[in-house]
């Protein structure tokens, strides 16, 4: 069994429908606080009573004013016609018909279509809809085998397929009729709830109850101590297994056990093996985080679960540190095949930790959600593209704008810079440098192509390839009109500093006293200021500043002060130059701040 799609309208913050599919394997849901992932859970969780309208202007038009309209939710959930027959539990099935509009319903007909159906164990669809307390399930297996029934209509008359199984040597028995047996029906999706298990930081599972008398774990996961009393007593073997899968997630913790203590079964975690014989070190689960608990479930149900579960994971990251989190998904993804994984995140760690066969990228505008979602063929694409750029899908998740900069030292001065100069939109970008010296250096990619690029990748891929603001680019030896002819053709995605380079903005010689004494070299200002003249050949500082070689002018300053004891090393020294400006003497940095303010389209004069 798997879940095959869901579908929200009308629902906390979904107003209208919004459906999502899924594949078995990992489904990633992405998206920041409030926009609703959660809520998907509470549908895929199969509550059909679930009833909270949205509320927005778009419901609510006037104050004070109410909604009549009723919260729908579907889930569409695919198994087979044995594991179906298994839940039911009984030597008979009803199997709902339809026949054809405006002919005569043929008995053998069907038959044999149920008959096939149960000789190739065939896939059987069952859509349960909810609006208000109502549920209604439509099963689908052909276009004549389905039909539909609610459960709060039991007596519903309708045509049917009774299949009885007189033996297991025989054929089973087919009888078409038109009975009332709405309410059999329209309870088979409530069968498959107790297969969708659900994990968060707040659901615990228990550290300690009764005799259950059953090793298949509660979807509530309460009985957790005795199943693992069951499983360390019935299958040793595969309690080793699952030991050592806990400690690859808690290396701290070797070995779990769940002895009875007066006829209750309580779980504890040991720091070693039993085989050190040191019981008194044990650590009972009620004592340790949320995490654990929830880890020892999760394995538990992939290690002893014969058959296909929905397992959903609600923001692992919650309580689960990031390697954990890494080791963890990684034993699912291994281990866990038959099932399927429904995973919540804020962050995109998880888009490198495992193979998602869908992800689904949850926005809220403030009035309601859309859900954006991509397959794994087209995501996979979209990643390799991405790399082509020297991109991670990590740089790029819940970032709003790209700003492409010149080099290594531009992308690690450039957050600080944009805080300082460009507050109102720094924490929303994510700052990309051109020349990667894995990647761009190699092919010689130039900026033009990486524009196209960029843009293309940025249309067809939107819910998570924001837009690029621009690549900004020293000034080298292009003259201004020049730059104003590139910056015109590229319709203003390439743009330019207003000097050579960034540190022509950084030949500032307190700034770079500092640098020297954080490096052992006891300089003044004075030696500093005269050495950059020299260089430089000016007369005094600032001087025509525009056009010089800062980089070559702090090489040599470095160097003739420290009598060539120290270089100057961009990605240490430009990060350290920038920051004590920002502290010390930010108007030096004013140029700087009105050329970024240019490049995002700010008011310059802030």
């Amino acid at each position: 069994m798997y879940i095959e799609s869901i579908s929200i309208e009308n629902y906390k913050s979904f107003c209208e429908r919004q459906t999502l599919q899924f594949e078995p394997g990992f489904n990633l849901l992405l998206g920041a606080n409030n926009a609703g992932k959660t809520t998907v859970l509470d549908v895929i969780d199969l509550n059909y009573n679930l009833n909270e309208p949205h509320r927005s202007e778009i419901t609510i038009p006037e104050f004070g004013g109410l909604t009549t309209q009723m919260s729908e939710t579907e889930v569409t959930l695919v198994t087979r016609f044995s594991e179906l027959r298994k839940l039911i539990g009984s030597t008979q099935i009803y199997l709902p018909v339809t026949p054809f509009p405006n002919t005569p319903l043929d008995h053998s007909e069907i038959a044999n279509r149920v008959l096939q159906l149960i000789k190739n164990d065939g896939e059987i669809k069952i859509a349960s809809k909810a609006s208000g307390n109502v549920e209604t399930v439509e099963v689908i297996a052909d276009h004549l085998i389905r039909g539909r029934a609610s459960r709060q209509n039991p007596h519903s008359q309708q045509w049917v397929a009774l299949v009885q199984f007189i033996s297991k040597e025989s054929l089973p028995r087919i009888d078409i009729n038109n009975v009332g047996v709405g309410g059999v029906i329209g309870g088979y999706a409530q069968l498959f709830k107790p297969k969708i298990y659900r994990f968060n930081a707040l659901r615990r599972p228990g550290h300690q109850c009764g005799s259950q008398g059953s090793a298949v774990l509660d979807r509530e996961a309460a009985s957790l101590p005795y199943c693992i009393n069951h499983l360390h007593t019935n299958d040793s073997h595969g309690h080793a297994f699952l030991c050592d899968w806990i400690n690859r997630v808690f290396p701290s913790v070797k070995w779990v056990q769940a002895p009875p203590n007066g006829g209750n079964f309580n779980i504890k975690c040991l720091p070693s093996l039993p085989s050190a014989r040191r019981d008194d070190l044990a650590i009972p689960m009620a004592h340790m985080g949320a995490g654990i608990g929830n880890v020892i479930a999760m394995l538990y149900v992939v290690l002893t679960s014969r058959e296909p579960q929905v397992i959903a994971i609600d923001e692992p990251n919650s309580f689960l540190h990031p390697k954990a989190l890494r080791e963890l998904l990684s034993i699912l993804e291994v281990e866990g095949k038959q099932h399927q994984f429904i995973l919540t995140a804020h962050s995109a760690d998880v888009l490198t930790a495992v193979n998602a066969k869908t992800i689904s990228l949850l926005d809220f505008d403030g009035v309601a959600t859309a859900v954006k979602q991509v397959g794994s063929k087209d995501f996979h694409a979209l990643r390799g593209s991405l790399a082509d750029l020297g991109i991670r899908m990590t740089d790029l998740h819940a970032k709003d704008r790209v700003f492409w900069v010149e080099g290594q030292s531009e992308e690690l001065v450039m957050p600080a810079l944009l805080r300082w100069a460009c507050p109102e939109v720094a924490a929303g970008t994510s700052v990309l440098r051109v020349e990667d010296t894995n990647t761009f250096s190699k092919k010689k990619m130039p900026p033009e192509e990486i524009v196209k690029i960029y843009e293309r990748l940025s249309t067809s891929s939107a819910a998570f390839v924001p837009p690029m603001v621009c690549i900004l680019l020293d000034a080298e030896a292009r003259t201004k009109e020049k730059r104003e002819e590139i910056e015109e053709a590229s319709q203003g995605k390439l743009r330019f500093l207003d000097r050579r380079m960034l540190e022509n903005h950084l030949l500032h010689p307190k700034a770079i006293t500092e640098v020297l004494k954080e490096l052992g070299q006891p300089i003044e200002p004075e030696d500093v200021q005269a050495a950059l003249c020299k260089h430089l050949e000016l007369a005094a500082l600032p001087g025509n500043l525009i056009e010089v070689d800062g980089a070559a002018a702090l090489k040599a300053v470095f160097s003739g002060l420290s009598d060539a004891t120290q270089e100057f090393r961009k990605t240490r020294d430009v990060p350290t130059i920038v920051n004590w400006l920002i502290e010390n003497d930010p108007d030096h940095l004013i140029p700087l701040r009105q050329c970024l303010r240019k490049s995002f389209g700010l008011q310059v004069s802030v």
